[in-house]
This record gives structure tokens, C-alpha cells and sequence, in this order.
């Protein structure tokens, strides 16, 4: 007998599929079909990312200065790796990918109906400063839960080189824009 007499009642018999990408991708696991769906969405990210460079930017920085832009590219050349549109950081081979602090702020802004999701650098170098120092400090001090594990403390490090980098930049912009 089945649960709750579902499985003697005949329901859900064999080739039943119970939505419509289940009836397209028939033949096919679950995992398959997930991990299929996923490849596509990180290649179609990066072909993004690859065409526009500057679509993360558009993103996260849609009213900074050319300059602070300018300086978030250097810097991510500089770390290695890719920063996309979602604020996923993903490595130059492709292999690894992590959520980054910036992604989970512009998540959270979106989801508590902040419309300046897009403008999470704001629109001045010393604005910029202000989130980067405000993501670094996130990273320094996760909130709690279960520890991170090595390979997400690799990550971590990475997103931490990444904004540092990243600061170091407009920390220079900054100083060069007192003194003219």
C-alpha cells in the first residue's frame, strides 16, 4: 500500500509527468535536466558578460562615474575571474562560482521593493568607497551560521582580493580628484 492509498488507487502511475518541462525532457533524470538547465543559464551569462563587459555595471552601478567603472573592470581583470550580472563571481575557467556580498545586497534591495537595486555603487567615487568598505566588512564578518567550509573560504578570499583591488583603485581616484 502506498501512502495514504495513492499508490493502490493507481495515481501517478507509471509515465505520469506533473508539469510541462517534465513532458519535454522526458527520458531524462531530474539531476540531468537541473544540471542540462544550469550549463545553459552559466553559458549564456558568460556570452552575456563576454559581448558587454560592462553589463554588470549596468547592474550594480547604473549611475556611477565612468571612472568607478573603469576601476571595478581593472580590478576584476586584475583578481581573475568574472562578476556577473546577478552578482555570481565566476572563475576564468568556469569551474568555480560564488555569491558575492554585492549580489546579496542587490537581491535583498529587490526583494524588500527597493527600486535602486540597479545603483548599488551610487553615483560618486566616495560612494563607491562607501559600499566596497560596506562589502568588505560583510565578508570579514559573515553572519552566523554553519562554518564555511575550505572551498568557500578559497571563494571568500577571492571576493575579499576582488574588492580590495577594487578599493585600492578608487581609494587613488579619490586622492587624485583632492588634489586637482
Amino acid at each position: 500500500m502506498g501512502i495514504n492509498g495513492i499508490g493502490m488507487a493507481g495515481y501517478f502511475s507509471k509515465g505520469y509527468t506533473g508539469n510541462n518541462t517534465a513532458k519535454t525532457e522526458s527520458g531524462k533524470r531530474f539531476a540531468d535536466v537541473v544540471n542540462q538547465k544550469s550549463a545553459e543559464a552559466e553559458k549564456a551569462e558568460k556570452e552575456v558578460k563576454g559581448a558587454n563587459p560592462s553589463s554588470i555595471l549596468d547592474s550594480i552601478g547604473e549611475h556611477a562615474p565612468e571612472e568607478v567603472k573603469q576601476a571595478f573592470l581593472e580590478a576584476e581583470k586584475e583578481t581573475g575571474g568574472i562578476v556577473t550580472v546577478y552578482g555570481l563571481w565566476i572563475s576564468n575557467d568556469g569551474k568555480q562560482s560564488y555569491m558575492t556580498q554585492m549580489g546579496v545586497e542587490r537581491f535583498v534591495r529587490w526583494y524588500n521593493g527597493d527600486y535602486n537595486y540597479t545603483d548599488l555603487l551610487g553615483t560618486s567615487v566616495g560612494s563607491a568607497i562607501s559600499a566596497v568598505k560596506r562589502w568588505i566588512y560583510e565578508v570579514d564578518h559573515p553572519l552566523g551560521g554553519q562554518p564555511a567550509g575550505m572551498e568557500e573560504k578559497k571563494l571568500m578570499e577571492m571576493e575579499r582580493a576582488f574588492y580590495v583591488s577594487f578599493l585600492d583603485k578608487l581609494e587613488k581616484l579619490k586622492g587624485n580628484a583632492l588634489r586637482d
